[in-house]
């Protein structure tokens, strides 16, 4: 009887253990998952002001070619 009832326990533990690690696992990768999105959120952004940063230059450069063209 006490066997039975030791192994019943360690069973039981067992499975809690386990269920509470899939709630961890599962909370751990959408915790991931967020971090990930938050990434490509801020390479998107850093993307878009290097380019507005390339238009800029771009501007000038014509810009200083249609200057010169002028005085020519």
């Amino acid at each position: 009887m006490n066997i039975k009832t030791l192994t019943a326990g360690f069973l039981a533990m067992l499975m809690m253990g386990g269920a509470a690690y899939a709630m961890d696992s599962e909370m751990l990768q959408e915790r991931m998952d967020e971090i990930n999105q938050k990434a490509q959120e801020d390479a998107a952004e850093d993307r878009v002001k290097a380019l507005e940063q390339q238009v800029k230059d771009l501007q000038e450069l014509i810009h200083m070619m249609m200057e010169s063209d002028e005085m020519s």
